[in-house]
């Protein structure tokens, strides 16, 4: 998306040096990448066009990453392994930055080849392993270039986006006082420079070349920030803080993205373009107006059995809002327990403890469900303690149906609360049976567990299911966790094969102002 210029601005910046020889562009609205935080100004005129903006878009959010994966797992080219990152060639002083790699590592070639044989069919009907993601941008977006003359003799595998503070007006993607660039990988810098002058000739562009990158941005005052500002403080790979988080989210990844969220506020909150009348600051809705510090990471990975996204939040902090708050003691020994024919499932440790916390934070928003723990003669925050136990799960099992029939239909389930009150939890459960005429669910105890079951459960433990164990491998210590096995639903017009679409799972960890979010896919189409 792209902006007109505002009144009394000219649509042109000052000359200054250009790979190419081309006029600098624009420097007032050449669009702003990823839609994080941009204003809205009123539209003055018919917006020009301006695409080369949306490249950033479109590589990381138009390329189709499973087709990636497809297409890296049966793609072999010459001097496929290794070579810089983008990282490399942006500013330490980045507080927004994304990639994309689709240049692996011999181990993730190997992953990607496995996972994409995993597929179900309705998937890999959708694929085609020789299609070029880079060819569908190409041909879409740039259709006056031949991808297989122009483009595709240079074009190399990796790409990024970064977005930094500056100074200069001209250098400014838009009025919020950020600069913006982005990073294509090239094999070959005089095939590639030919390409970009014609690219240069239709779209508001400038470019140049490090370290076996073009670097693109909407003029040339852009690109001497950027080279400002490396000369000053150095390139984001050797950023402390950014280094720590990206071996904290861990490496052979094919996607991902890094925040300042202190940074980023700061500079929107300091930026004039909140005279448009919408709020500068994208966290307000989220914090309540209060300041915003921390760091946030996330990556997408591919591995054998499994598709991972998971987002890391570093020293993240809102006002106190979480420094009061203590983490409890982790496991997810409750879920693993659940039945083996379980279908969806939650499960966590310690939620009596968030429970009792949030609940002495703001008392006044438990009102109703005190009102309902009257009649039982309970009270909080103790209640929590003989409701939830310290290890908590509950699990839907027996499904017949599909997804949306799930909640309609009688299904069967078992609740699991280590610790909890065994006869507080059967009043309740036959108080609610006798309410909606039916038969009150068993009541058990497996050691100090409070176990309640109603219709038919599996007698094995989920935590033996192959699928559960690829899904929540390594997320034994987290606080709460989620799974859901798609194998057992009905085929419907959606799914045509369930038995092919493996599980979902989850789980969160949290400590303070830092935390993890962890969510994955096992498919089961070659297994």
């Amino acid at each position: 998306m792209s902006y007109p210029d505002p009144p009394n601005q000219p649509s042109w910046a000052p000359p200054g040096p250009q790979t190419g020889g081309q006029p600098a562009g624009q420097p007032g609205y050449p669009g702003y990448p990823m839609g994080m935080g941009a204003p809205q100004p009123p539209q003055y005129a018919a917006p020009r066009k301006k695409r080369i903006w949306m490249v950033p878009v479109a590589a990381g959010l138009g390329v189709v990453l499973l087709a990636s994966t497809v297409w890296a797992a049966n793609t072999v080219l010459g001097g496929w392994f290794g070579g810089p990152q983008p990282e490399t060639v942006m500013p330490s002083s980045s507080v927004m930055f994304a990639k994309l790699d689709l240049k692996p590592s011999g181990g993730q070639l190997a992953n990607y080849a496995e996972f994409a044989g995993k597929l179900p069919d309705e998937v890999k009907d959708e694929l085609d392993p020789e299609s070029d993601p880079a060819r569908d941008l190409v041909e879409s977006e740039f259709d006056y270039l031949d991808y297989d003359k122009d483009v595709e003799p240079w074009l190399g595998k990796r790409f990024g986006f970064a977005m930094w503070e500056t100074d200069s007006e001209a250098a400014q993607v838009s009025r919020d006082g950020m600069a913006a660039a982005f990073a294509v990988a090239v094999t070959d810098e005089d095939a590639a420079r030919t390409a970009l002058q014609e690219v240069q000739k239709k779209e508001d562009l400038s470019f140049d070349f490090r370290d076996d990158f073009a670097l693109l941005a909407p003029n040339s005052a852009t690109l001497s920030d950027l080279d400002s500002k490396i000369a000053a403080s150095g390139t984001l790979d050797a950023q402390e803080d950014f280094a720590s988080d990206m071996q904290s989210i861990g490496g052979d990844t094919l996607a991902t993205a890094w925040m300042d969220l202190g940074e980023f506020s700061r500079i929107q909150a300091d930026s004039p373009s909140s005279g448009y009348g919408r709020s500068s600051n994208p966290f307000d809705d989220l914090t309540g107006g209060e300041d915003v510090e921390g760091r946030v990471a996330m990556s997408l990975k591919i591995e054998s059995e499994y598709a991972e996204v998971r987002g890391d939040m570093f020293d993240v902090k809102s006002g106190n809002a979480l420094d009061d708050y203590k983490a409890p003691e982790p496991g997810l020994e409750a879920m693993s327990s659940l039945p083996n024919n379980t279908v969806m499932a939650v499960g966590g440790s310690g939620l009596d403890s968030v429970a009792e916390q949030v609940w002495e934070e703001n008392p006044d928003d438990f009102g109703d469900f005190e009102d309902a723990l009257d009649a039982q003669d309970v009270s909080l925050p103790e209640g929590f303690t003989q409701l939830l136990g310290s290890k908590t799960a509950l699990g839907i099992t027996d499904v017949e149906g599909s997804f949306d029939d799930v909640f309609s239909n009688d299904f069967s389930l078992q609740y699991r609360a280590t610790g909890a009150d065994a006869d507080l939890l059967e009043e309740i459960a036959t108080a609610m049976s006798e309410a909606n005429y039916k038969s009150a669910p068993g009541v058990d105890t497996d050691g100090d567990t409070v176990v309640i079951s109603s219709g038919a459960t599996g007698a094995g433990k989920l935590g033996d299911d192959a699928f559960f164990q690829r899904v929540m491998e390594g997320t034994e210590d987290s606080h709460v966790g989620v799974y859901m096995n798609l194998r057992e639903f009905s085929p419907d017009d959606d799914i045509a094969n369930p038995e092919q679409w493996g599980a979902v799972g989850g789980a969160v960890n949290f400590d303070g102002s830092n935390g993890s979010i962890v969510a994955r896919w096992a498919p089961s189409g070659g297994a």
